[in-house]
């Protein structure tokens, strides 16, 4: 098979295509023909070896759909043929025209779902799916505040917490990315330091009941100020580096919580409802998932430089077949 093959960490262009034996599907596992490949900015951070380094030689990637083309010993075989989709959080090797994957990380396809759509929806969906359902228990008439809200996830998690009766709030940098937070149903805020009177402000003095952080260190202040009486700060990443400690003198005059939520925490099956309900809520329209753009498998290397810049927006698939 061809396949995106790392030798050495560092820029972009270490992402080279080659040749790779077909990797063969181990117990509990089933191997997958990839016709879309989902790409994540923890994608780049691997590669730089900024986060979790991968033994080398490595084929990036863990997200992706395809078709089930061989079973290991233990799965059903009834998933011989399936469409599906699926996110493995200790499985590498996507980046290529077949990986294998445990059966267990599934998303069973429906057939109104083509192959770079379903490839956008498990990392960053049931990441938005974890935040709403498991990491808080928000409902009607509360208010949140989502920082990065035009990305990936981000965007998912404000229209997940509007189902759930929420006032959103999202921070993003650019006017065209604001306009987009708008379009998804949210206020559009810029970041900075006015943030906090902005959310006083539309919140008359209230402060919002949570904020979901995946910006870290340059939004730390921020997200703690906007914060009412009993408010929850969650954190799904830091991609501007590691937040400082917290002290909890910082907490006590109202009540404050600061949680993190990590998608890979959980067994794969707990996500069975999940997998079921978003392609369900994409079907039918009430959850919008954008494509941005899709590129050849010996694109990768531009695809990364494209995430990297910050300038995308919606979900970059990688086409293996292309």
């Amino acid at each position: 098979m061809q396949a995106i093959v790392v030798h050495t960490l560092g820029a972009p262009e270490v992402l080279t295509l080659r040749s790779h034996p077909t990797p063969q599907p181990g117990p509990g596992e089933v191997l997958v023909r990839l016709h879309a490949v989902g790409v994540n900015f923890s994608d780049t951070e691997r590669r730089r070896g900024v986060y979790d380094p991968p033994a080398l030689p490595w084929i990036p990637g863990n997200e992706a759909a395809g078709t089930v083309e061989g079973v290991g010993l233990g799965v059903d075989p009834t998933w011989q043929g399936h469409r599906v989709a699926f996110w493995a959080p200790r499985t590498s090797g996507t980046y290529a025209q077949y990986a294998v994957a445990p059966a267990a990380t599934m998303f069973s396809l429906r057939d109104d779902l083509d192959y770079p759509l379903a490839a956008a929806l498990p990392v960053q969906g049931l990441t938005a799916y974890g935040l709403t359902h498991f990491a808080t228990a928000l409902g009607p008439g509360q208010t949140a505040l989502v920082h990065a809200a035009a990305g990936g996830v981000g965007a998912l998690l404000v229209q997940l917490l509007q189902r759930r009766g929420l006032r959103v709030f999202g921070t993003a940098s650019t006017p065209a990315k604001r306009e987009l937070v708008r379009e998804f149903g949210a206020s559009p805020l810029p970041y900075g330091p006015t943030l906090p009177d902005l959310i006083q402000e539309a919140t008359r003095g209230r402060g919002v009941d949570a904020v979901f952080d995946s910006v870290g260190r340059a939004t730390q202040v921020e997200s703690l100020a906007v914060l009412g009486l009993y408010g929850h700060l969650v954190y799904l990443g830091e991609a501007s580096g590691s937040p400082a400690p917290i002290h909890p003198d910082e907490l006590y005059g109202r009540c404050l919580r600061v949680s993190s939520f990590w998608l890979a925490a959980d067994p794969p099956e707990r996500w069975n409802t999940a997998r079921r309900e978003l392609q369900e809520w994409v079907a039918e329209g009430s959850l919008r998932i954008t494509v941005a753009q899709t590129y050849p498998l010996h694109q990768a290397p531009e695809a990364h430089r494209q995430l990297e810049s910050r300038a995308t927006h919606g979900k970059l698939i990688l086409l293996p077949a292309a």
